[in-house]
């Protein structure tokens, strides 16, 4: 009933959501989620489009108790950003291990491509100790209330770094300036 009524609200009254490549989302996999963020909306937007999905969040919409405790019956918690936390790193990866999808916003905050903000490696690290593949998705840039938005899905891939490299900065960096060009610019080079 829920998802029912954020898919009508989001997806359909207050923006009038087209999802692109359905197909590569397998109904019976979990995947580390990994989109650019544009505006308070896209949580919504993939939310809507892939069951049993959790969400990493900055902790700041959690303040406000009542919502706090509402956002974590849906599966969101909270990261404290700019902080060393490796405990929300362990919960993501038991997220995934359960075989529920976790949504991850790279960049850590909106609108970081114009802001010049570089993605943080975490998320490839996550893929990575869950042993998942990373499905990106696009969201168009510059969507308005009452307007189209276009989420796309990427094919999903295999994060490309040995287990013996899973530590190497370097090596992360890499692979999340791979994964982001995906998200962006979809195959095309």
């Amino acid at each position: 009933m829920f998802r029912k009524f954020i898919r009508f609200m989001f997806c359909k009254f207050l923006f009038r959501v087209k999802y692109e490549g359905s197909e590569y989302v397998d109904k019976d996999k979990n995947y580390l989620v990994v989109a650019n963020h544009e505006r308070w909306a896209d949580p919504f937007f993939i939310w809507c489009g892939i069951e049993d999905l959790s969400i990493m969040a900055k902790e700041e919409i959690f303040k406000f108790k009542p919502l706090g405790r509402f956002l974590l019956k849906k599966g969101v918690f909270p990261i404290a950003r700019g902080k060393k936390d490796f405990g929300h790193v362990l919960q993501a990866v038991k997220i995934l291990k359960s075989k529920r999808s976790l949504l991850i916003f790279p960049e850590g905050t909106r609108k970081a491509r114009v802001k010049g903000v570089k993605a943080k490696n975490g998320a490839m690290f996550v893929a990575k100790e869950a042993d998942v593949e990373v499905l990106p998705v696009h969201i168009k840039e510059n969507y308005r209330l009452f307007g189209s938005v276009k989420v796309e899905y990427r094919r999903p891939i295999k994060v490309d770094i040995s287990k013996q490299d899973i530590k190497n900065k370097e090596v992360l960096s890499k692979e999340t300036e791979r994964v982001m060009k995906l998200i962006y610019n979809g195959d095309k080079k």
